[in-house]
């Protein structure tokens, strides 16, 4: 029994390899045109192939191009992000058709004059007239009057007046810092340092902090490589001590794009740090009053 089936086992597997010969004949001569052998396991083998083959195909074109759209219950990236948005969409006009239904629910009860009285007319009215003493400043008035007495002492009438115009000038303007670290060394003017030094990681990317195009891009003995910004309201971003710079002299960039890495070139300096500086109509202006670095 058991020969028989191992007998029959290989036959199936002899058939297999049997070889057959396919010929193409000429029927008017019966010259033979063409020949091929093939077996049963090679056809089925190229059949396998031909099948494989073409299901990747299929795949790959699914897969890879846009005809996957044309697929019924397939939804792309864009039909996703439509829906989101239409989503959040419908959230804001709700609150805002919730809003108005409140202000309509509150003016016809305000017409029919069902609203409860205000708390302003319940206070309970000043029975006594107030004295001298009443109207004396308080110590923390005091202490900020003087305060602010020693402050503007000596203070010139044009340079406040200045100050005033120039937070005017850059009112509304938000700055990108060029660099996320440690500020180190502050704007100090009496001392001759007109920017910030801020330390963070090797290789790390300084980046513009507004709109502009690029007005100087060299070598200097002290600041290393620099590279300055010209951008609007006559204002001006200078970026010293960089590793590498990554713009020429007429280059726009935007606010956030990178510039420069941060580097420690130049004799002024003791480490890897980026000098930063801002000025103004020709003046220094502190970058730590209109930007966080940390």
């Amino acid at each position: 029994m058991a020969k028989a089936e191992r007998g029959g086992g290989g036959g199936v597997l002899r058939r297999l390899r049997s070889k057959y010969r396919v010929l193409m004949i000429d029927e008017r001569t019966y010259e033979e045109r063409f020949s091929l052998r093939l077996s049963r396991m090679n056809v089925l083998l190229v059949a396998a192939g031909a099948f494989v083959s073409t299901a990747l195909l299929v795949g790959a074109v699914i897969v890879l191009t846009p005809l996957k759209r044309y697929i019924p219950g397939y939804s792309d990236q864009d039909l996703k992000r439509y829906a989101f948005r239409s989503t959040v969409k419908a959230d804001s006009l709700a609150d805002v058709v919730h809003v108005r239904d409140q202000y309509i629910d509150n003016l016809r009860r305000v017409l029919r004059g069902e609203l409860p009285p205000d708390s302003a007319s319940l206070f309970r009215p000043i029975e006594s007239k107030p004295v001298a003493n009443d109207l004396a400043p308080g110590a923390a008035d005091s202490a900020l009057r003087q305060r602010i007495q020693q402050e503007e002492a000596y203070a010139l009438a044009g340079e406040l007046a200045e100050r005033d115009d120039r937070r005017r000038q850059l009112a509304g303007v938000f700055f990108f810092p060029p660099l996320r670290g440690i500020v180190t060394n502050n704007f100090d003017r009496e001392q001759g340092h007109y920017g910030i030094d801020v330390v963070s990681k090797a290789d790390e990317a300084v980046k513009a902090c507004l709109d502009g195009t690029v007005i100087t891009a060299t070598w200097t003995t002290d600041g290393g490589h620099i590279l300055q910004v010209q951008h609007h309201n006559d204002l001006v971003s200078v970026y010293k001590h960089c590793s590498v710079l990554l713009k020429r002299v007429g280059d726009r960039v935007k606010a956030g794009e990178a510039v420069a890495i941060v580097g420690d070139s130049g004799e002024l300096t003791t480490g890897p740090h980026l000098h930063f500086e801002l000025w103004l109509n020709g003046e220094a202006i502190d970058p730590q009053v209109y930007m966080v670095f940390q």
